[in-house]
């Protein structure tokens, strides 16, 4: 019975590590591409990149899942299933990763067993720590002026670095120039709007006297309310009204809320669960509940989901998604009563949140989160 174990001491942080293990694109820049079975979150098939000592294919199937420590699989080459289990452990100068590949169920007999040791030794001490050394310098927080040439694999990192040359100086001076021109223009435009209003006032012609033989019956004459004569040219005071406070608005009692519990009305609630993690993406449910005393229609769960992915699946409502925002629309729910939508979520990397960023039913934030 054939079991190979390989390990390696990386100067490597245990996150990273495990991002190069897990993401589609940089898998296939050390180890082999990754091609997601339609069928499966967490079934997929690897193309082994310029390894002749492994299948041209290889199915792949995830048994168990610890990030950032430990991940397990069901590896099936040339018609026999065996196990592959990955451990990251951290250390004082990085992590240590080491890689274990071992019988399944079925008896497992390689012909050259020193073979593939060779090839997988080559793997943790030459292709990984290229792609991890590519993946740091990426992450090096250089000066606007001084960032690195981002190319496409880990050859990009050997990229030139910007310098500060006298024509981005000018640049910069030219830019200056522009922006105080621009302030003073607007400081302008104020002083001279301010201007024109206060001349504009004081154009206004004066108020014209009351001529003396006007007809009583003309004008009435006004009083204040204290009794004396209102001064010539003011306005005159209007009596004050009084004003009947407006009845409060009754909301229709089938309208769906999740901010009150006041007697008549719908109250959601809803709780986010991720059911089942996968490398390709995972599996989750939200479970709505009315509190309420009134039955909930027209109610949605706006779910915002991180990096790129999609939901594939669903039950329990009606979905649709606009870039990373997914609306789901369920049927009306009785007071007291409960609807579990299910979904499934597939994502282009493999290494990434198995989780919503955001979850809300009727504008309230989802428990579980």
């Amino acid at each position: 019975m054939t079991e190979i174990r390989t390990a390696v001491d990386l100067r490597h942080p245990a996150d990273r590590v495990w991002q190069a293990l897990t993401d589609r694109d940089l898998l296939a820049k050390w180890f082999a591409s990754v091609e997601p079975r339609p069928t499966s979150i967490s079934r997929f098939t690897l193309r082994p990149v310029d390894l002749p000592e492994l299948d041209e294919l290889v199915t792949v199937e995830l048994v168990d899942l610890d990030p950032p420590h430990r991940m397990e699989l069901r590896w099936r080459e040339s018609d026999r299933a065996t196990r592959l289990v990955c451990e990251v452990t951290p250390t004082a100068e990085g992590c240590r990763l080491a890689v274990t590949h071992s019988a399944g169920e079925e008896p497992w007999d390689l012909a050259d067993p020193d073979r593939r040791q060779r090839c997988y030794q080559q793997l943790l001490d030459t292709r990984l720590p290229a792609v991890l050394d590519w993946l740091a310098f990426g992450e090096v927080d250089l000066p606007a002026t001084s960032k690195p040439h981002r190319g496409t694999g880990p050859a990009a990192a050997t990229g030139s670095v910007g310098v500060v040359t006298p024509v981005a100086a000018r640049r910069s001076r030219y830019r200056l120039g522009v922006l105080l021109a621009v302030v003073a223009l607007v400081v302008g435009g104020v002083v001279v709007t301010v201007g024109l209003v206060g001349a504009r006032n004081d154009r206004q012609p004066p108020t014209a006297p009351v001529a003396a033989n006007e007809s009583p019956t003309a004008t009435p004459s006004r009083t204040t309310p204290d009794g004396r004569a209102p001064v010539a040219g003011a306005a005159p005071v209007q009596p004050s009204r009084s004003t009947r406070p407006s009845p409060p608005r009754t909301p229709n009692a089938s309208t769906t809320t999740a901010r009150t519990g006041a007697p008549g009305r719908a109250r959601l609630t809803a709780r986010y669960a991720t059911v089942t993690p996968g490398l390709l993406g995972y599996e989750a449910e939200v479970v709505v509940a009315n509190e309420g005393e009134a039955p909930a229609t027209g109610w949605t769960v706006v779910l915002t989901l991180p990096g790129v992915a999609r939901v594939s699946a669903a039950e329990g409502a009606d979905y649709r998604q606009e870039q990373r925002e997914v609306t789901f629309t369920g049927p009306p729910l009785p007071a007291g009563r409960s609807v579990t939508i299910r979904f499934e979520v597939t994502q282009d990397g493999l290494l990434g949140p198995r989780r919503p960023s955001r979850c809300v039913v009727q504008d309230e934030p989802c428990a579980g989160l």
